[in-house]
């Protein structure tokens, strides 16, 4: 049976047996103890005990050995009797230590003085075999072995407590050793059962006691323990792994993202641009691995997927705030630009305070700086209205887009102006006349793509512009120039500009003034002259010798002669276009990155660039010869010489022409050469030095 049964068995047994020892023994009351605790009967004999004793005591022992043959093995039940014991608190009282040796033979079995002639001889006590484990019966009962048959027919010597009994183990045990209980059994493996029904003088006088011995239980139990607990770790294993997956997916590797691009902007501010396109990157890269991994699934599977995917949901804050963030960096970097890197860089760094302390000192550094200004900016204002803010940033996206191809960076947007930088600072000394050829080319590029521009073009027949300009068309005036400068935010804690302060800025700004006076888009100073390779320097052409304000030394003008007229305006594209700004801005930085290449020469584009070679085809090699005499002429102070060839620099025809003041020819630099030398009559005079100043703001 279950648990119930086999404690109903040992509960009833130990009350049958304890009831059947007190139909043999019955009480005497409370001050008298019971005859059988008085004085033992003779050895021999049987007058001293009347018949129906000898009865009640066969009684007794029957119902216990039945009990004992049924329980002794773990056979049939999970526990297994192993000690069966008596306790006397009377007869302890009586006799003292010699109450343990009386009870010993008092509980004996098989004894001819308690039983008669219902005692069995001591070589047939194997006959209990037949009465209580029949073979005939339908039940098998398990024999009691040989140690036990004759422990039990002895003195139960063995104490555990205050309790003598036997031991009911089929090993030899000692009847001297301790209580086999203890030596064998921990507590939990050991069931004790006493009866429950006796008065307290009945306990007194005897008590009755049986331990199983519950290690096949408890064995059981421990591996059901060990199941369980085998599988709540699993359980929760798999639990926990679960939980971990979304915590890492939803919460942890955003968190670790967000922390490596705050590092990332910490170290390099300027990387900030980058990481949406890393992004993007990221999300296009799951993306094919999720198509990838549905192209090898069933019609079924996809539709579900496609409907599953389709259902607007809200994105997770850890994914708002990681893009936040992305955004975040991307504003401060395209705000403050190169200059105000080491403003985010230091307070990024600070975690000690939540401050923004914008007013860091400046650094010095070696730079190139182009300024670049759209001509007659003042009209298109007054004629454009709201509209002239589309115009400006029409044109500073060709300004922009040019200077990002060449390695460049757009620093201050100021009205109608636009300075540029590239930083010589932290480029090697040979990639140095690489980065000044880069910056020349990418004001020539601005040229062309404003000339060929589709959208541009179209202010060429706005009425208002055509007003006041009857051949109109954008226009911008480029100068360039290098040196030192003082990185760093100007401004005050209410409002900052990151950007750069030197005469040489001045100097790059006075340049693209003088623009409009040489009639030349392009002006450069001889340092980016000095710097650019020589393929580069091939194609500039010196125009004139001046001193302007923040600079000590006089600088040698030089341009880039392009004659914007003969650039076609860019037709609409019939291919369908890429309108992605992420791939766009990829195959922008794989074609940047080609440039430094030693197998990119710069120059080089003035012969293979189709703009390019028509906008140089107006000025033929003897145009730059016959300037090139004339330009030495008047910087020698001969005059009167250069004028006479400078007249003959105009690129429609060559010849010895007339002097002749009043058609002058129309080459930019050389009507402005021409102005100034007339203001004197010709005359250089002794204070000439080979340089003039140069008039402007």
């Amino acid at each position: 049976g279950g648990l119930e049964d086999l404690s109903t068995s040992g509960q009833l047994a130990v009350e049958l047996v304890s009831q059947r020892w007190r139909s043999w023994c019955p009480d005497a009351g409370s001050r008298e103890a019971p005859w059988c605790l008085q004085s033992l009967p003779v050895e021999e004999g049987n007058s001293s005990l009347a018949k129906d004793a000898h009865v009640r005591r066969a009684w007794y022992e029957d119902y216990l050995l039945t009990f004992l043959y049924q329980h002794h093995t773990s056979d049939s039940f999970s526990w297994q009797l192993f000690w069966v014991g008596f306790s006397s608190m009377r007869l302890k009282r009586m006799l003292g230590d010699d109450a343990g040796a009386y009870l010993a033979r008092l509980l004996q079995l098989n004894q001819r003085r308690f039983l008669g002639d219902h005692a069995l001889p001591k070589e047939r006590v194997a006959d209990w075999d037949r009465k209580f484990a029949n073979e005939e019966w339908y039940l098998d009962v398990v024999t009691l072995p040989d140690p036990v048959r004759r422990r039990l027919i002895k003195p139960w010597v063995q104490r555990c407590s205050n309790f003598h009994g036997v031991d009911m183990t089929p090993f030899v045990v000692s009847e001297e050793s301790a209580c086999s209980v203890d030596e064998e059994l921990r507590c939990s493996e050991v069931r004790y059962y006493e009866p429950s029904m006796l008065s307290e003088v009945e306990e007194h006088n005897m008590d009755l006691m049986f331990a199983f011995d519950i290690r096949t239980m408890t064995q059981l139990e421990a591996g059901l323990s060990i199941l369980q607990t085998i599988f709540i770790c699993f359980a929760v294993g798999l639990g926990a792994m679960s939980f971990s997956m979304d915590a890492n997916s939803l919460l942890l590797n955003p968190i670790e993202r967000m922390i490596a691009k705050m590092e990332a902007i910490r170290d390099n501010p300027l990387y900030a641009m980058k990481l949406g396109d890393l992004e993007y990157r990221r999300e296009e890269i799951e993306k094919a691995k999720i198509m990838e991994r549905l192209s090898n699934q069933n019609q079924c599977y996809k539709l579900c997927f496609q409907s599953y995917h389709q259902k607007k949901r809200e994105p997770m804050e850890t994914v708002i705030l990681e893009k936040t963030i992305i955004k975040l960096g991307g504003l401060l970097a395209l705000g403050f630009g190169e200059a105000g890197a080491e403003i985010i860089g230091q307070n990024m760094k600070g975690g000690h305070s939540a401050g923004v302390n914008a007013m860091v000192p400046g650094q010095k550094v070696d730079a190139i700086f182009g300024f670049c200004s759209i001509r007659n900016f003042t009209i298109a204002t007054e004629v454009l209205r709201e509209k002239v803010m589309v115009f400006v940033n029409q044109v500073g996206e060709i300004v922009h887009g040019c200077t990002d191809d060449f390695h460049g960076a757009p620093n201050k947007n100021i009205g109608n102006s636009f300075l540029i930088v590239w930083r010589l600072s932290e480029a090697a000394a040979d990639r140095r006349p690489k980065l000044a050829d880069m910056a020349m080319m990418s004001f020539v590029r601005i040229v062309a793509e404003v000339s060929r521009s589709r959208v541009l073009a179209a202010y060429r027949e706005h009425p208002g512009l055509l007003q006041h300009f009857p051949r109109y068309r954008v226009e911008m005036g480029l100068g360039l120039h290098c040196g030192w400068a003082i990185e760093g935010a100007i401004g005050s804690e209410l409002k900052i500009d990151a950007s750069y302060l030197s005469p040489n800025v001045n100097v790059a700004s006075q340049l693209e003034t003088a623009t409009k006076e040489f009639g030349v888009w392009i002006l450069l100073s001889h340092k980016i002259y000095n710097l650019c390779s020589p393929g580069m320097a091939s194609v500039c052409r010196l125009i004139d010798h001046v001193i302007v304000r923040g600079s000590k030394q006089p600088l040698r003008l030089y341009t880039i002669d392009l004659d914007c007229t003969k650039v076609k305006v860019q037709q609409r594209q019939s291919l369908r276009m890429t309108r992605n700004r992420f791939k766009i801005r990829q195959a922008r930085d794989v074609v940047k990155d080609a440039k430094w290449s030693d197998d990119f020469k710069v120059w080089e584009a003035f012969t293979t660039d189709e703009d390019l070679v028509a906008m140089r085809s107006t000025y033929s090699t003897e145009f730059f010869q016959r300037f090139a005499v004339a330009y030495r002429n008047y910087e020698a102070g001969e005059w009167p010489v250069a004028r006479d060839m400078f007249l003959t620099c105009r690129p429609e025809g060559f010849g010895i022409a007339p002097v002749n003041l009043e058609r002058f020819p129309d080459d930019g630099p050389t009507k402005t050469l021409l102005n100034f030398m007339q203001r004197t009559c010709w005359n250089s005079g002794n204070e000439w030095h080979g340089f003039r100043e140069l008039l402007g703001r």
